[in-house]
């Protein structure tokens, strides 16, 4: 019976990497805007719940189906220390909750619940449960789905039907579903159906990129005065020194709305006066600029003045010289039109490397075609290809120690694309150097 038994993970949908404990996911949830709480106590479990910086949107929860506006939103919260092996419900509290707090009606852009086979070494001292939705296949831990979360789902699982657009999570080999609550997208496990999905997301972003290319978007923009151009020396991509970054005059921060929780870093736009005979230039001429800081809200003002960065505004945050390329000096804010763009780059991929013994770090930046890397790896000489972790911005980070060997880099875009540069830091390379690569 044990090796028919299949448990529930959580997964990140960018890198397909399941998440198994909150060491792993707390970096991810920093990107999203969450801060992780101390764990708390529950009966014989322990909790961890993640507080939303940004000021919380007002909706109503996602499976609440009342006119009442909730009194409290919700807090993602999962087991403590390990997050795997739960009751398919637990996961689903999650997911909505995050998804409450991002306002985001596919949350499977970010994560995705997928079964995975029981493990002999770590699985073995568990108290396990059979799901009640199917008895044979999926098992939890013991403890960790909490009497509130089982009530608040198990009573308002939709019934299936015609045009019902639930996935059926099925053990392989298997034909009856064990659970219909979560979206068609939330939840992928079988591999043909994991097939499926990656090449949905590839021609999807193709087609993204493809439209943002060709469609303006409605905007405004301000500027910030710098005696060197630049908007900033320190950004939230982590770049440092614009100039020495290529970017320079034409980098700009960006509002929560195109910031993207990081992820949008090194992104290209091309903005333009428009709809302002006072203060736009003459003709409309636009410049191409490079996301490399974040524009925080203001929410003690209003968003048509002062709170220009107030979600879910969109807004660019320019240097005064890229500033002046399309309007008057003299303007305080103006409307702008923007879309996604192409980056044109000079030579390759630059990686700078920092850290120590125990904790390796690298920025990536000029960065060509669409420009957001979502996902990197690292090879040493004696390793093979290491997964990297969002630090923050464009730093990616390791706890494998690499020291003295050379190392090689694969780089994958928004767009799907991957490029790979071996042997670009030689065996004795140090903290604090940069190296090229290839271009995309």
């Amino acid at each position: 019976m044990e090796e028919c038994m299949r448990k529930l993970a959580l997964w990140q949908t960018k890198t397909f990497n399941p998440i198994m404990t909150h060491e792993e996911l707390e970096p991810i949830m920093a990107i999203l805007g969450f801060v992780g709480l101390p764990p708390s106590s529950s009966s014989s479990w322990s909790w961890k719940e993640y507080a939303y910086m940004a000021k919380p949107p007002n909706h109503k929860y996602c499976y609440d189906h009342s006119d009442e506006q909730p009194p409290v939103p919700p807090r993602p919260k999962l087991p403590y220390p390990k997050i795997d092996g739960l009751h398919l419900y637990t996961y689903q509290a999650f997911i909505d909750s995050v998804k409450f707090y991002l306002k985001m009606p596919d949350i499977s852009d970010l994560f995705h619940v997928r079964g995975m086979p029981l493990s002999r070494n770590v699985d073995r001292n568990w108290k396990r449960r059979r799901m009640d939705e199917e008895e044979n296949v999926f098992v939890y831990r013991e403890g960790t789905l909490d009497q509130t979360t089982y009530h608040l789902y198990h009573l308002n699982k939709p019934s299936s039907g015609d045009g019902d657009d639930s996935a059926h999570i099925r053990d392989r080999g298997k034909t009856a579903p064990i659970s219909c609550i979560v979206p068609l997208k939330d939840i992928i496990v079988v591999m043909g159906a994991l097939k499926v999905m990656i090449l949905y997301l590839i021609v999807h972003q193709a087609w993204k990129i493809t439209a943002d290319d060709e469609e303006w978007k409605s905007a405004t923009a301000t500027y910030v005065k710098d005696t060197n151009g630049s908007i900033v020396v320190e950004g939230a991509c982590g770049y440092g020194d614009l100039h020495k970054a290529t970017y320079g005059k034409y980098s700009a921060g960006l509002s929560s709305m195109l910031f993207n929780r990081g992820s949008t870093c090194g992104a290209c736009f091309e903005v333009r006066c428009v709809d302002h005979i006072l203060w736009c230039l003459q003709g409309s001429p636009s410049v191409i600029l490079t996301a490399t800081d974040f524009c925080p809200p203001n929410y003690g003002l209003s968003a048509d003045y002062g709170g220009w960065c107030n979600f879910p505004k969109e807004h660019f945050e320019m240097s005064e010289a890229a500033f002046a390329e399309i309007a008057e000096k003299k303007a305080d804010i103006v409307p702008v039109q923007h879309r996604r763009v192409k980056c044109e780059r000079r030579g390759g991929l630059r990686f700078t490397v920092s850290g120590n013994f125990h904790f390796y770090q690298v920025l990536i930046s000029n960065v060509g075609l669409d420009g957001e890397v979502i996902a990197v790896k690292v090879k040493g000489s004696k390793t093979a290809w290491i997964p990297m972790a969002r630090n923050w911005g464009q730093n990616w980070q390791s706890n494998a120690n690499l020291i003295g060997q050379p190392l090689s880099f694969e780089v994958t875009t928004s767009s799907r694309r991957t490029l790979t540069s071996y042997n670009v830091a030689p065996a004795n390379w140090q903290f604090g150097q940069t190296f090229e690569g290839k271009q995309f």
